[in-house]
Order: C-alpha cells, then sequence, then structure tokens
C-alpha cells in the first residue's frame, strides 16, 4: 500500500529541573550551594532514510515524544541531556509547518530538527553571587509545547508519464522497466505512482508513471492534485496521448486532451511548463493507414514545438526509440541541472541538516503592547525566564523581580502610563507592578 501524506504529533524533551543543594565544608561549618543544572531535553529529528518508501507507518503512529533531560544532581553534577527522538522518512519528503514548507528532505541522510528540546533549568549553584552567597532556589526546566506537522511524500524521479486514464502509462511502464503495476481495460486503473528503473546502454534513470489526470485535476478532480506533486521534481515529463481517442471522437478530441494536460500543469504549478518534454502517441497498432497517424503527428510537433514519437506499448513498436530520447533527454537536464553555486561535495555539506532558529539568538529587543489597563510584554527570553521560574519559592520571585528591574521594564511601564491597578503580562505571569 502507497501513503503519500501524513500528519504526526512532535514534542520535544522538557529540560530538567535544576537542583537545589548544599554541602558543608568540614571542620568549618560553612555550606556552599551545590545544587547542578538540569539536562536539555531532546530534540524530534527527521531523516531521510532509502530503507522507508512510503508514509504508510504513520497510519498507525503519530505521536512522537523525545526524552525529558534529567533533573539537576548534587556536587554541582549535571543532569543528563534527554536522548533525541530520530523519525525516519523517505527521501523526498517535505515538512509542512502550519502550511508552510520547513524542509525538503530529497537527500539520503539529510535531517531535519523540527522541534528543539527544552532547556535545563539552572541549579542553585548557578545563581551564587555577592548578593546571593546561598541561593535557595533554582531554575525548572523548561516545558515544550506539542504540535502538529505534516509530511507530504514527493517521488523522486527522472521522468513521469503524465495523460488521461487508460492512455496505457502502466502498460509503457511495464514494457520499458521491471516495474509491474496492475493494467486492466478500464479507465482508472492506477490509484498510486509507480516507479520503475530503466536500463539505457550503461546509463539508467527511473520514470513515474503518474494516476490518470483529467480536466480540473489541478483543483482536485479525481485527485489530481495529489498525483501532480509527484511531477514536480521530475527532469523530463512525458506526455502520453491515446490513439483510440481519436479514431472513435475525432481530431478536436484528440488535440483536446493533450491542451488539457498542458493546462492542468499550468494551474498546478506554471514552473511545470518550463519543464523539458515531448509527446508520445500509444496505441498506434490500431491504425492501418500510417497517413492518418503521421498527420498527427506533424501537427503536434508544429503545435508543441517537441518531438512526437508514435509507439504501441502492446507490440513493442517504437519503445525502443521512445526510450533512446527520453534517456538522451534525462541526461541533457542532469548537466544543466544547478549545484547553486556550490561543490557537490560541499553542497552536501551545507544542507545535510536543515535547523530551526536558535533560541539563544532571539532577539532582545523587548516589545509592550497596551491593551486598555493591560500592558503585555513580548520577548522570548523573557518569558522563558518567567516560565523557568519557581513562582512558589520567595527567593526566586525575588530574583526575577530583580532581572526586571535590571532590564528598566517598570521604567518603561511609567512612561507608558501604567496607572494603579493595571495589569502587567509576561507570558504566563500576571502581576501588578509597584515600587
Amino acid at each position: 500500500m502507497f501513503l503519500d501524506e501524513a500528519k504526526i504529533n512532535i514534542k520535544a524533551g522538557d529540560g530538567g529541573n535544576g537542583l537545589v543543594s548544599f554541602f558543608f565544608l568540614k571542620g568549618r561549618h560553612k555550606k556552599v550551594a551545590s545544587g547542578g543544572d538540569g539536562g536539555r531535553g531532546g530534540n524530534i529529528v527527521l531523516e531521510a532514510s532509502a530503507s522507508v518508501s512510503t508514509l504508510l507507518g504513520f497510519k498507525k503512529k503519530v505521536h512522537f515524544k523525545a526524552e525529558n533531560g534529567q533533573g539537576g544532581m548534587p556536587n554541582n553534577r549535571s543532569g543528563r541531556n534527554g536522548n533525541d527522538c530520530i523519525i525516519f522518512v523517505p527521501v523526498g519528503t517535505i515538512l509542512k509547518d502550519k502550511e508552510k514548507i520547513a524542509a525538503d528532505l530529497d537527500i539520503e541522510g539529510s535531517r531535519f530538527i523540527a522541534a528543539i528540546g527544552g532547556i535545563g533549568g539552572k541549579g542553585n549553584a548557578g545563581f551564587v553571587s555577592q548578593e546571593r552567597r546561598f541561593p535557595g532556589f533554582a531554575e525548572k526546566g523548561e516545558k515544550v509545547e506539542d504540535r502538529w506537522i505534516e509530511l507530504e511524500l514527493r517521488l523522486l524521479a527522472d521522468a513521469a508519464l503524465m495523460g488521461f486514464p487508460n492512455a496505457g502509462k502502466s502498460t509503457i511502464i511495464s514494457r520499458i522497466s521491471a516495474a509491474r503495476p496492475k493494467i486492466a481495460d478500464y479507465p482508472f486503473t492506477t490509484l498510486v505512482p509507480n516507479l520503475g528503473v530503466v536500463q539505457a546502454d550503461s546509463d539508467s534513470f527511473v520514470v513515474a508513471d503518474i494516476p490518470g489526470i483529467i480536466e480540473g485535476a489541478h483543483k482536485g478532480t479525481g485527485l489530481g492534485d495529489k498525483f501532480l506533486r509527484h511531477v514536480l521534481r521530475s527532469k523530463v515529463l512525458v506526455m502520453v496521448l491515446d490513439l483510440s481517442v481519436f479514431i472513435s471522437e475525432g481530431y478536436e478530441k484528440f488535440v483536446g486532451t493533450y491542451d488539457i494536460l498542458r493546462k492542468e500543469l499550468k494551474l498546478y504549478d506554471a514552473s511545470l511548463l518550463k519543464m523539458d518534454f515531448f509527446t508520445v502517441i500509444n496505441k498506434s497498432d490500431l491504425v492501418n493507414r500510417v497517413n492518418d497517424v503521421e498527420f498527427l503527428k506533424k501537427q503536434l510537433e508544429k503545435q508543441s514545438g517537441k518531438p512526437v514519437i508514435l509507439i504501441s506499448a502492446v507490440s513493442g513498436a517504437g519503445l525502443q526509440d521512445f526510450v533512446t530520447l527520453l534517456s538522451k533527454k534525462i541526461d541533457a537536464a542532469r548537466k544543466e541541472e544547478p549545484l547553486v553555486g556550490r561543490s557537490p561535495k560541499k553542497q552536501k555539506e551545507d544542507f545535510r541538516t536543515y535547523t530551526l532558529p536558535d533560541r539563544e539568538r532571539v532577539p532582545d529587543k523587548i516589545e509592550i503592547i497596551r491593551d486598555g489597563s493591560e500592558y503585555i510584554i513580548k520577548n522570548k527570553k523573557l518569558e522563558r525566564m518567567v516560565l523557568m521560574t519557581d513562582l512558589e519559592n520567595e527567593e526566586a520571585l525575588n530574583y526575577l523581580k530583580y532581572k526586571l528591574k535590571k532590564l528598566k521594564i517598570g521604567d518603561r511601564l511609567k512612561k507608558m502610563g501604567l496607572a494603579e491597578g493595571s495589569t502587567v503580562i509576561i507570558g504566563n505571569l500576571v502581576f501588578e507592578l509597584t515600587d
């Protein structure tokens, strides 16, 4: 069974709590803060692997969670970091976060850190200063929210066979490769894309049989939008036309199928029209009059400006010429493929791992938004500091007040006209500012 879309729930590990601990110097009756820091939570990592060919595994398992960081330990020992959760996906998988593409794992071994583990809280040893010689508080580990992300598989094929249902694409791919798709004499036989490896002299390439495209496919008619996504990675398109349409419905209807295919490509993604292509007229064995077929061939070549080949997937006529032309076009496309200004080795080094922005590099700008009598303070670092503060510990609260005063939050609020009874909100902390 083939599955090319999945939605999964991911949660990175929470950071471990810092520890409040003291030890006493022997014979001196002097205590020293010795609580260690909590460990960082594990990340959620997606890795492209050739051993996985479909997203079917995500139909049964949809929740993934990394290991939490371990709590801090006495004698200034930090807790162990949580293990990452590595999720293997097929090569060619695209990750979408809130409908935006976050990563394209189109290289074997490429990785994407989809969720970063929570930071471990500092132990009380980390708060020792001249003002606080014996701190009795520690930070809590950062808690990380879970979220849903979408996975979308786009097949990696050198060429894609496109055509209306029952045009003979499955038969073609079965004749030129070892692929054995389901073939029958009725429309909509192929419900999932099929891949076949074609050998041409000393070279080989991958051809995808895209399920039948009909008018309105770009809008989802006949699941067309689900199938067209697999065309995006191809280097060469092959438009497969069914000669039996010409026999039964005439020239206008036959040429109309070609026009519809090109139109659907444009409406789905205009960049597909820039891709190299040629046309194949299949089922040539159904017509005895060679002149009729030659007329169609010349008309299409004139209209498209691209080669047109006559074949019969059933009898094998013209298949060798088809494979030869396809091989030449794929070879030319490979040579023209840009390397984004890098050598292949450098490109692999640069793009092997995709990561989310480091939270430590969050801008320091503090934004204060006034909403009536409420003042909402926006800053990622400050919000995280509040979340990691033990609000039930008086010393921890005093330390938070000290940090806020140092950042001159109170001065800024007063300049904005903060009145008595106004509410100040930082993350999940709601309070009234006093002198």
